[in-house]
């Protein structure tokens, strides 16, 4: 039912979406229309995501310096989980520790944080909730932190490497960084602008045969490639995108994919938060980055 009711308010804000954002978030939105911009450039940027459903830059251009500075370690932590032996002996065996035969999670969905998590002081950097925000139209909570690494497979493209809409929300953001370079053979993150939730293409929905994924074949019959945006780019390439618009994983043929992710929804998200944050970390200080746990 909940997934229907977001259907139909991806075309055009209808009751169910008025609803969503006065009723079931109407602190959260009144906080965002009174706070200004701290930030010169999250307006434009925010605008870009508005129009396109989705902006690409290097983390530099998301994050303030204290931000910056959680992502150097955020990363140097994943990245020494992806060498663990563990991680390596799973890649050799062509198989993933979370059960699937493409991805092995290094941060999974419910790891509990601690309050000094350099993941959470990156993902409640007070830039990049502020785009968020100006996006949302209202102060986002932050749904998820995740962490993985993508790895070639002999098998058909499958599950999240296929074209889909998430489901978390009736509007979404999620953040993908870099912690490799990321080439055409090592599986980049492909969008299709403008299919994001009150858009120009916010009602197409090619036939296809699955009921949740659409194959790159049935997707060019409505939506042509050289419509989709591919996200290559060095490492600390960071991509905002609402994934309620058509996306999908790339599947590496050479090389292995390692990112870190964030997903931030409203206060009444579709889907249930499994994110586990223990305690209030030091460097919040804002209101709104309060608010997003």
């Amino acid at each position: 039912m909940k997934q229907a009711l977001k259907r139909q308010a991806l075309t055009k804000p209808n009751l169910t979406y008025l609803r969503w954002r006065y009723v079931g978030n109407g602190g959260r939105t009144l906080n965002a229309m009174r706070r200004a911009p701290v930030y010169d450039d999250a307006p434009h940027i925010a605008d870009e995501l508005k129009d396109r459903g989705i902006v690409v830059a290097t983390a530099d251009q998301y994050l303030d310096q204290e931000g910056q500075r959680a992502l150097a370690q955020a990363s140097d932590l994943v990245l020494s989980i992806s060498r663990r032996p563990e991680t390596q002996a799973a890649l050799s065996e062509g198989h993933s520790l979370s059960g699937k035969d493409y991805l092995v999670q290094l941060i999974p969905w419910d790891y509990k944080h601690g309050p000094d998590s350099p993941l959470v002081a990156v993902a409640l950097d007070e830039k990049l909730l502020e785009i968020v925000s100006l996006y949302l139209g209202m102060w986002p909570r932050l749904h998820a932190i995740g962490a993985w690494l993508n790895f070639p497979s002999p098998n058909a493209p499958k599950q999240a490497q296929l074209w889909h809409r998430d489901p978390e929300d009736i509007k979404i953001i999620k953040v993908f960084i870099y912690l490799v370079d990321i080439g055409e053979k090592a599986g980049p993150f492909t969008y299709i602008p403008k299919t994001h939730p009150f858009s120009d293409g916010a009602a197409m929905i090619p036939k296809h045969a699955d009921p949740k994924r659409i194959t790159d074949a049935e997707m060019r019959a409505t939506i042509p490639p050289e419509d989709w945006v591919t996200c290559t780019g060095p490492k600390n390439t960071m991509i905002l995108a609402d994934t309620v618009g058509y996306h999908r994983g790339g599947k590496p043929s050479e090389g292995n994919r390692i990112l870190i992710t964030f997903t931030y929804t409203s206060g009444t998200p579709l889907v249930r938060r499994t994110l586990q944050v223990k305690g209030m970390p030091g460097s919040v200080t804002s209101a709104m980055q309060r608010q997003a746990l």
